[in-house]
Protein backbone atom coordinates (compact mmCIF):
# COMPACT_ATOMS: atom_id res chain seq x y z
CA UNK A 1 0.00 0.00 0.00
CA UNK A 2 1.53 3.09 -0.62
CA UNK A 3 1.11 6.14 1.75
CA UNK A 4 -0.32 9.28 -0.68
CA UNK A 5 1.98 12.08 0.24
CA UNK A 6 5.21 10.45 1.83
CA UNK A 7 6.70 10.58 -1.87
CA UNK A 8 8.84 13.63 -2.66
CA UNK A 9 8.08 15.05 -6.23
CA UNK A 10 9.78 13.66 -8.96
CA UNK A 11 12.19 15.57 -11.41
CA UNK A 12 8.45 16.30 -13.42
CA UNK A 13 8.42 19.62 -10.84
CA UNK A 14 4.83 18.35 -10.48
CA UNK A 15 3.53 15.43 -7.60
CA UNK A 16 2.47 12.13 -9.32
CA UNK A 17 -0.79 12.83 -6.94
CA UNK A 18 -1.32 16.41 -8.05
CA UNK A 19 -2.67 17.05 -11.17
CA UNK A 20 -0.58 20.41 -13.19
CA UNK A 21 -1.58 22.75 -15.95
CA UNK A 22 -0.79 26.41 -17.16
CA UNK A 23 0.60 27.66 -14.07
CA UNK A 24 -2.21 25.69 -11.71
CA UNK A 25 -1.12 23.26 -9.52
CA UNK A 26 -3.90 20.99 -8.19
CA UNK A 27 -3.54 19.18 -4.99
CA UNK A 28 -7.04 18.54 -3.61
CA UNK A 29 -8.21 15.88 -1.09
CA UNK A 30 -4.47 14.18 -2.25
CA UNK A 31 -3.67 12.82 1.24
CA UNK A 32 -0.46 14.83 1.47
CA UNK A 33 1.05 15.43 4.88
CA UNK A 34 3.15 18.34 3.57
CA UNK A 35 3.64 21.19 1.24
CA UNK A 36 4.83 20.03 -1.91
CA UNK A 37 8.19 21.89 -3.50
CA UNK A 38 10.29 21.85 -5.98
CA UNK A 39 7.45 22.75 -8.48
CA UNK A 40 7.66 24.87 -11.41
CA UNK A 41 8.76 28.23 -10.02
CA UNK A 42 6.46 30.39 -12.37
CA UNK A 43 3.13 28.89 -11.18
CA UNK A 44 0.20 31.56 -9.80
CA UNK A 45 -1.99 29.37 -7.85
CA UNK A 46 -1.53 26.01 -5.88
CA UNK A 47 -4.69 24.26 -4.65
CA UNK A 48 -3.52 21.97 -1.15
CA UNK A 49 -7.43 21.81 0.36
CA UNK A 50 -8.69 18.58 1.85
CA UNK A 51 -5.82 17.16 2.89
CA UNK A 52 -3.47 16.47 6.11
CA UNK A 53 -1.19 18.99 6.49
CA UNK A 54 -0.36 20.13 9.76
CA UNK A 55 1.48 22.84 9.71
CA UNK A 56 3.25 25.36 7.83
CA UNK A 57 7.39 25.48 8.28
CA UNK A 58 9.56 28.31 7.37
CA UNK A 59 10.21 29.31 3.44
CA UNK A 60 7.40 26.63 2.35
CA UNK A 61 6.53 28.86 -0.85
CA UNK A 62 9.46 31.02 -0.98
CA UNK A 63 10.48 30.18 -4.81
CA UNK A 64 6.93 30.84 -5.96
CA UNK A 65 7.00 34.59 -6.24
CA UNK A 66 4.35 34.44 -8.84
CA UNK A 67 1.81 33.18 -6.60
CA UNK A 68 -1.29 34.79 -6.60
CA UNK A 69 -3.63 32.36 -4.95
CA UNK A 70 -3.19 29.75 -2.01
CA UNK A 71 -5.52 27.17 -0.78
CA UNK A 72 -4.73 25.65 2.47
CA UNK A 73 -8.75 25.29 3.67
CA UNK A 74 -9.84 21.93 5.57
CA UNK A 75 -6.32 20.72 6.31
CA UNK A 76 -5.36 20.15 9.93
CA UNK A 77 -2.72 23.42 10.59
CA UNK A 78 -2.29 24.13 14.03
CA UNK A 79 1.08 26.32 13.24
CA UNK A 80 2.74 28.57 10.87
CA UNK A 81 6.13 29.52 11.07
CA UNK A 82 6.47 33.63 10.83
CA UNK A 83 8.81 33.35 7.33
CA UNK A 84 6.02 30.73 5.70
CA UNK A 85 4.94 33.24 3.61
CA UNK A 86 8.08 34.60 2.76
CA UNK A 87 8.64 36.24 -0.98
CA UNK A 88 4.63 35.91 -1.39
CA UNK A 89 4.66 39.45 -2.14
CA UNK A 90 2.47 38.77 -5.25
CA UNK A 91 -0.66 36.67 -3.25
CA UNK A 92 -3.42 38.35 -3.42
CA UNK A 93 -5.84 35.36 -2.36
CA UNK A 94 -5.43 33.17 0.79
CA UNK A 95 -7.51 30.59 2.56
CA UNK A 96 -7.08 29.24 5.62
CA UNK A 97 -10.51 28.26 7.02
CA UNK A 98 -11.13 25.10 8.51
CA UNK A 99 -7.58 24.16 10.57
CA UNK A 100 -7.09 24.21 14.24
CA UNK A 101 -5.38 27.60 14.31
CA UNK A 102 -5.24 28.69 17.44
CA UNK A 103 -3.08 31.90 17.56
CA UNK A 104 -1.09 33.85 14.96
CA UNK A 105 2.31 35.46 15.41
CA UNK A 106 1.96 39.40 14.90
CA UNK A 107 4.55 39.48 12.10
CA UNK A 108 3.11 35.98 9.62
CA UNK A 109 1.44 37.83 7.47
CA UNK A 110 3.61 40.63 6.76
CA UNK A 111 5.49 39.75 3.35
CA UNK A 112 1.79 39.52 2.25
CA UNK A 113 1.46 43.06 0.98
CA UNK A 114 -0.92 42.61 -1.87
CA UNK A 115 -3.11 40.06 -0.14
CA UNK A 116 -6.77 41.10 -0.66
CA UNK A 117 -8.46 38.38 0.52
CA UNK A 118 -7.88 36.20 4.14
CA UNK A 119 -9.90 33.28 4.84
CA UNK A 120 -9.43 32.17 8.74
CA UNK A 121 -13.16 31.21 9.19
CA UNK A 122 -13.79 27.72 10.99
CA UNK A 123 -10.47 27.62 13.61
CA UNK A 124 -9.88 27.93 17.30
CA UNK A 125 -8.88 31.37 17.28
CA UNK A 126 -8.92 33.17 20.52
CA UNK A 127 -7.18 36.09 20.72
CA UNK A 128 -5.77 38.54 17.13
CA UNK A 129 -2.14 40.24 17.96
CA UNK A 130 -2.93 44.33 17.61
CA UNK A 131 -0.84 44.13 14.98
CA UNK A 132 -1.16 40.88 12.71
CA UNK A 133 -2.85 42.92 10.27
CA UNK A 134 -1.38 45.98 10.11
CA UNK A 135 1.26 44.85 7.02
CA UNK A 136 -2.36 44.10 4.71
CA UNK A 137 -2.83 47.49 3.90
CA UNK A 138 -4.78 46.39 0.43
CA UNK A 139 -6.52 43.80 2.46
CA UNK A 140 -10.61 44.24 1.25
CA UNK A 141 -12.36 40.42 2.38
CA UNK A 142 -11.51 38.87 6.27
CA UNK A 143 -13.34 36.34 7.32
CA UNK A 144 -13.11 35.50 11.40
CA UNK A 145 -16.35 33.45 11.50
CA UNK A 146 -16.71 30.26 13.27
CA UNK A 147 -13.91 31.29 15.75
CA UNK A 148 -13.63 31.21 19.23
CA UNK A 149 -12.92 35.07 19.78
CA UNK A 150 -14.70 36.93 22.66
CA UNK A 151 -13.66 40.20 21.98
CA UNK A 152 -11.69 42.11 19.08
CA UNK A 153 -9.56 45.25 19.44
CA UNK A 154 -10.85 47.51 17.05
CA UNK A 155 -7.71 49.54 15.99
CA UNK A 156 -7.11 45.74 13.99
CA UNK A 157 -9.74 47.02 11.59
CA UNK A 158 -8.89 50.76 11.79
CA UNK A 159 -5.63 49.46 10.22
CA UNK A 160 -7.16 48.20 7.01
CA UNK A 161 -8.45 51.11 4.92
CA UNK A 162 -9.60 49.11 2.06
CA UNK A 163 -11.34 46.43 3.57
CA UNK A 164 -15.31 46.27 2.71
CA UNK A 165 -16.36 43.00 2.99
CA UNK A 166 -15.61 41.41 7.00
CA UNK A 167 -17.87 38.31 9.28
CA UNK A 168 -17.49 38.07 12.84
CA UNK A 169 -20.52 35.21 12.97
CA UNK A 170 -20.47 32.41 14.69
CA UNK A 171 -18.19 33.47 17.89
CA UNK A 172 -18.98 33.75 21.40
CA UNK A 173 -18.80 37.82 21.75
CA UNK A 174 -18.70 38.74 25.42
CA UNK A 175 -21.21 42.14 24.82
CA UNK A 176 -20.22 44.15 28.22
CA UNK A 177 -18.26 47.63 28.21
CA UNK A 178 -15.34 46.00 26.33
CA UNK A 179 -16.91 45.53 23.25
CA UNK A 180 -18.44 48.94 23.08
CA UNK A 181 -15.74 50.38 20.34
CA UNK A 182 -16.41 47.24 18.13
CA UNK A 183 -19.82 48.10 18.26
CA UNK A 184 -19.47 51.47 17.50
CA UNK A 185 -16.31 50.30 14.65
CA UNK A 186 -19.75 48.36 13.30
CA UNK A 187 -22.48 51.19 13.00
CA UNK A 188 -20.46 53.10 11.55
CA UNK A 189 -19.50 50.43 8.72
CA UNK A 190 -23.05 48.35 8.85
CA UNK A 191 -22.25 47.73 4.83
CA UNK A 192 -19.18 45.77 5.33
CA UNK A 193 -20.30 43.72 8.10
CA UNK A 194 -21.77 40.42 6.37
CA UNK A 195 -23.87 38.35 8.43
CA UNK A 196 -25.51 40.96 11.28
CA UNK A 197 -28.16 39.25 12.23
CA UNK A 198 -25.90 35.98 13.18
CA UNK A 199 -23.11 38.08 14.85
CA UNK A 200 -24.33 37.43 18.39
CA UNK A 201 -23.56 37.68 21.90
CA UNK A 202 -22.29 34.51 23.65
CA UNK A 203 -22.22 36.57 27.27
CA UNK A 204 -23.33 37.75 29.71
CA UNK A 205 -26.57 35.49 30.04
CA UNK A 206 -29.31 37.78 29.30
CA UNK A 207 -27.66 38.62 26.06
CA UNK A 208 -27.13 35.16 25.05
CA UNK A 209 -28.18 34.98 21.07
CA UNK A 210 -28.74 38.42 21.04
CA UNK A 211 -27.67 40.32 17.61
CA UNK A 212 -24.27 42.64 18.54
CA UNK A 213 -25.75 45.32 16.10
CA UNK A 214 -28.91 45.69 17.74
CA UNK A 215 -27.50 46.80 21.06
CA UNK A 216 -28.13 50.46 21.15
CA UNK A 217 -24.86 52.82 22.23
CA UNK A 218 -26.76 54.77 25.33
CA UNK A 219 -26.46 50.78 26.77
CA UNK A 220 -23.01 51.66 27.73
CA UNK A 221 -23.18 55.10 28.68
CA UNK A 222 -22.30 53.88 32.50
CA UNK A 223 -19.03 52.72 31.04
CA UNK A 224 -17.23 56.02 31.39
CA UNK A 225 -17.18 56.23 34.40
CA UNK A 226 -15.26 52.64 35.01
CA UNK A 227 -11.92 52.02 33.48
CA UNK A 228 -10.68 49.36 31.19
CA UNK A 229 -8.67 45.90 31.48
CA UNK A 230 -5.74 47.74 30.92
CA UNK A 231 -6.46 51.02 32.82
CA UNK A 232 -6.89 48.75 36.02
CA UNK A 233 -3.21 46.83 35.20
CA UNK A 234 -1.73 50.63 34.83
CA UNK A 235 -3.02 51.44 37.89
CA UNK A 236 -2.36 48.60 39.99
CA UNK A 237 1.37 48.08 39.09
CA UNK A 238 1.70 52.16 39.64
CA UNK A 239 0.15 51.16 43.02
CA UNK A 240 2.39 48.36 43.26
CA UNK A 241 5.65 50.31 42.73
CA UNK A 242 5.01 52.99 44.57
CA UNK A 243 4.24 50.69 47.66
CA UNK A 244 7.73 48.91 47.12
CA UNK A 245 9.33 52.33 46.85
CA UNK A 246 7.53 53.67 49.84
CA UNK A 247 8.74 50.28 51.74
CA UNK A 248 12.31 50.79 50.41
CA UNK A 249 12.45 54.25 51.49
CA UNK A 250 11.16 53.42 54.71
CA UNK A 251 13.19 50.66 55.10
CA UNK A 252 16.60 53.50 53.96
CA UNK A 253 15.23 55.96 56.45
CA UNK A 254 14.46 53.52 59.17
CA UNK A 255 18.75 52.40 58.86
CA UNK A 256 19.74 55.59 58.81
CA UNK A 257 18.21 56.51 61.69
CA UNK A 258 19.19 53.69 63.95
CA UNK A 259 22.84 54.18 62.84
CA UNK A 260 22.74 57.59 63.99
CA UNK A 261 21.61 57.09 67.35
CA UNK A 262 24.18 53.88 67.64
CA UNK A 263 27.16 56.77 66.70
CA UNK A 264 25.50 58.99 69.07
CA UNK A 265 25.27 56.23 72.37
CA UNK A 266 28.36 55.09 71.62
CA UNK A 267 29.57 58.74 71.89
CA UNK A 268 27.67 59.02 75.36
CA UNK A 269 29.52 56.16 76.84
CA UNK A 270 32.87 56.87 75.89
CA UNK A 271 35.25 57.81 79.31
CA UNK A 272 36.13 60.94 79.94
CA UNK A 273 39.83 61.93 80.52
CA UNK A 274 40.14 64.76 83.53
CA UNK A 275 43.45 66.52 83.59
CA UNK A 276 45.09 66.86 87.29
CA UNK A 277 45.00 70.15 89.05
CA UNK A 278 48.32 71.15 90.71
CA UNK A 279 48.31 72.41 94.31
CA UNK A 280 50.92 74.46 95.48
CA UNK A 281 51.58 74.85 99.44
CA UNK A 282 51.77 77.82 101.11
CA UNK A 283 54.87 79.87 101.73
CA UNK A 284 56.20 77.86 98.65
CA UNK A 285 55.70 79.88 95.76
CA UNK A 286 57.40 83.48 95.31
CA UNK A 287 55.47 86.16 94.43
CA UNK A 288 56.20 88.39 91.97
CA UNK A 289 59.62 88.65 89.88
CA UNK A 290 61.50 89.96 93.76
CA UNK A 291 65.15 89.36 94.24
CA UNK A 292 66.43 88.91 97.75
CA UNK A 293 67.60 92.18 99.11
CA UNK A 294 71.33 91.75 100.23
CA UNK A 295 72.23 93.57 103.18
CA UNK A 296 75.50 95.17 104.28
Amino acid sequence: MTLIGLSRPQSSRCPDVCSCSSGVVDCYGRGLYFTPDNLEEGIHTLLLAYNKVTSLKSLSFHKYTNLSRLELHNNLISAIDPQAFKNLQNLSYLDLSSNQLTTLKPEVFKPLSSLKTLNLGNNRIAWLPGNVLEPLGNLTTLYLHNNVLTGLRVDILYHLPALTRLRLDGNPWVCTCDIQYLLCWMIDNAQKVYEKERTLCGVPKYLNQYPIMEIEKGSFDHCQSFFTLYEYLYFLLIGIALFLNSIILCLVTGSLIVFYERLLLKAQRKPQVYKKRTIRKRGSATNGHHLPVCRV
